[in-house]
């Protein structure tokens, strides 16, 4: 499967694809980590405002954004880092190719542009649902941390953290 997989930059056109991505894959997360009302404000229905700001977002120099996609360019997951920050801000996959090493390369690309930026670590808020991965992928547990989700509410995360030089 991951063989037919690109990993790309993103560009603005890819919001729209990029924000339904991401609303499946969190209304895909069992209510026994988040309660519906979380995964409502984590991540709420697509709409035009949504993408737009998206699609800006993607223009943004402190922002790199990847897609991996299919090779009819179907966005399968997405990779958003802030470069000053040393951050991972979001990485998800369509549910359907989940478990498909998508995350992986996705993650691994990051690393990847973070090393050529000079980053001596990569740090993230974990959703509970993801720890795993991120443990499998090297990271360490650092503390218990909230996000705070765009209606000012907060979900439960962990923070973790990896060095990648």
């Amino acid at each position: 499967m991951t063989k037919q997989i690109e990993c790309r930059a993103a560009r603005s056109n890819d919001a729209k694809d990029m924000i339904a991505v991401q609303f499946k894959a969190v209304q895909s997360i069992s209510k026994e980590n988040y309660a519906k009302q979380v995964l409502s404000a984590w991540s709420p229905k697509p709409n035009s405002q949504r993408i737009q700001w998206l699609a800006d977002y993607i223009k943004n120099d402190n922002v790199r954004c990847y897609v991996a996609t299919n090779n009819k360019s179907k966005v399968l997951g997405i990779a958003v880092y802030l470069i000053a920050e040393q951050c991972l801000k979001s990485l998800y996959v369509d549910p359907k190719h989940s478990g498909t090493g998508i995350g992986t390369r996705l993650l691994n690309r990051i690393e990847r542009f973070a090393h050529k930026k000079d980053a001596d670590k990569l740090h993230l808020k974990a959703s509970l649902n993801s720890i795993s991965f991120y443990k499998n992928m090297g990271f360490k547990k650092i503390k218990e941390a909230k996000q705070i989700l765009t209606n000012g509410s907060s979900m439960e995360a962990v923070f973790m953290e990896k060095a990648i030089n």
